[in-house]
């Protein structure tokens, strides 16, 4: 009898905790601040809910890849030069992030968003022959921002099948993924779900749910990110040529290389690529013109018109003098940048083309990631972009 109500005793206590858990974590998710907001973690990333409740009105969502995780140590990645501004810039993306996956993201989010406009920066390298690797989606891929986009009524059914097709091609390297992602479509898009569908349906996604809620509390309380730190924070002008210029001062001094790279980045291209084979022009000859990404980029702009969202596309470069040396031709790079204009154009959206800073000195830390001119000029875009949004809700 004892151990009877002991055992009942320690089942109400652990129920008590888990529900105090559950509601701590629906009020502790949202931080509404600038270092949750440029904070790089997958947890995040992977949460629609943890976006969505950190979103507010001086918020524009930025979508990228691994340059959001370059330069974090400067004074000119977005995480510091908007450090005590109003100015919200969520940062959504890290390596291997591409165009498919901000799609499914933006599809689950897209309605919450106060301003209704989003940055994508574009890069060429997402644009290989064969677009985005199997194994590299599989391992970004959101299960819970797929579940939200599935959701989405406001969503055509011609957006939603192209993302499923492409989704469950590329799952196909995880199997598990893939089996529970079928499961999803059973029950919210094809109507033929069992009963027995409807119950793995409904455990999984409640466990789903609070397991990235949880994650994401943990892994922000480990970075000491805590909340209300917008509270006195004011926007207000930069002046934009002195960052550039201390960042020509800083290249000049350290990146005393053929390339302009940061030594980092310049050692790591060295020992990795020195004594390239002349066949490598061949080899790279129409890689960027042709890839399935384009129509994974064009799906991201149907989700924006859709929704009703304005986007600016930011066409990042490459460095000019590294892709040269590596053989890589001029035409095909500029084929990439032409078939970007030319999509843009087809859809009506902003773009700030930035290819004409492929031989900009010290633009770059490496081949392809944004150095101190790159931050630089792409914070300045994306200021002037919320400074637009800011000055039509004050008329």
């Amino acid at each position: 009898m004892r151990k009877a109500k002991a055992f009942i005793v320690a089942l109400i206590l652990f129920c008590f905790t888990v529900y105090g858990l559950h509601f701590y974590s629906i009020q502790a998710i949202g931080l509404d601040n600038n270092e949750f907001s440029t904070w790089s973690n997958k947890a995040k990333f992977n949460s629609p809910e943890a976006i969505k409740a950190n979103l507010n009105e001086h918020t524009v969502v930025v979508f990228g890849s691994s340059e959001f995780q370059h330069g974090q140590r400067t004074i000119y990645h977005p995480k510091a030069m908007f450090k005590d501004f109003n100015f919200n810039p969520m940062l959504i993306g890290a390596g291997y992030y591409q165009s498919l996956e901000h799609a499914i993201t933006l599809a689950s989010i897209g309605e919450t968003i106060p301003s209704k406009k989003v940055v994508l920066l574009l890069s060429p390298t997402w644009f290989k022959k064969q677009g985005v690797v199997d194994t590299a989606f599989a391992s970004r891929f959101s299960e819970s921002s797929y579940i939200e986009m599935l959701r989405n009524q406001k969503l055509s059914l011609e957006t939603k099948e192209y993302m499923m097709k492409r989704s469950n091609a590329l799952l196909g390297v995880d199997k598990s993924t893939l089996k529970r992602v079928e499961l999803y479509e059973r029950v919210l898009m094809k109507k033929d779900s069992t009963l027995m569908d409807e119950w793995n349906y409904k455990v999984y996604t409640d466990f789903l749910d609070e397991k990235s809620r949880q994650g994401v509390i943990l892994q922000a309380k480990m970075a000491n990110i805590k909340s209300n730190q917008n509270k006195e924070n004011t926007d207000r002008d930069i002046d934009w040529k002195a960052y550039w210029l201390k960042a020509e001062r800083q290249g000049e001094q350290h990146n005393d290389n053929p390339f302009y790279m940061a030594p980092k980045g310049f050692m790591k291209v060295k020992y990795k690529y020195d004594g390239l084979p002349p066949e490598r022009a061949k080899q790279v000859k129409n890689c960027y013109s042709d890839s399935p990404e384009y129509e994974d980029f064009k799906c991201f702009l149907d989700i924006c018109k859709e929704l009703n969202i304005e986007p600016l596309i930011v066409a990042l470069p490459v460095n000019g003098y590294w892709y040269e040396h590596a053989g890589f031709p001029a035409e095909t790079r500029e084929q990439y940048y032409e078939n970007i204009r030319m999509i843009t154009k087809e859809y009506g959206v902003q773009l700030a083309d930035l290819s004409h800073e492929e031989f900009t000195k010290y633009f770059f830390e490496d081949g392809v990631h944004l150095g101190g001119k790159g931050w630089v000029a792409v914070n300045e875009i994306l200021y002037n972009f919320y400074n637009e949004t800011e000055k039509q809700s004050e008329m």
